[in-house]
């Protein structure tokens, strides 16, 4: 395996916001550094195929917690709306990220509880 294949594997909680909130972020790559800033830099679409489409691909550039940014390419692989985001990566790293997008049960309650 290349030394720059990654898997990330992370659970989070964003209570604030339903999973179709959630994944109508997700599936536009150009929503990234608006949603998490400290991490996406810079997105630019590569195509002309849409936002949250299949196939659509994006390039992007990163920086995380270590003192080097990240370039790579962002392609949609499976999506479903307000359930499942799958990108690609290639570039200075290759690989796969999956969200499943479930409520939580403290969103399930303030959202009955408002109703």
């Amino acid at each position: 395996m290349p030394s720059n294949v990654f898997r990330f594997d992370e659970s989070w909680d964003i209570p604030e916001a339903t999973p179709q909130q959630v994944w109508d972020v997700l599936s536009d790559a150009e929503l990234l550094p608006l949603w998490w800033g400290d991490v996406y830099k810079e997105v630019v679409p590569l195509d002309k195929r849409g936002k949250g489409v299949v196939g659509s691909r994006a390039k992007a550039r990163a920086r995380g917690a270590l003192p080097y940014e990240l370039s790579f390419i962002v392609e949609a692989a499976e999506l479903e709306p307000g359930r499942l985001v799958v990108v690609k990566t290639f570039g200075d790293f290759d690989g796969l990220w999956r969200a499943e997008l479930s409520p939580s049960c403290n969103a399930q309650d303030r959202m009955a509880s408002a109703g």
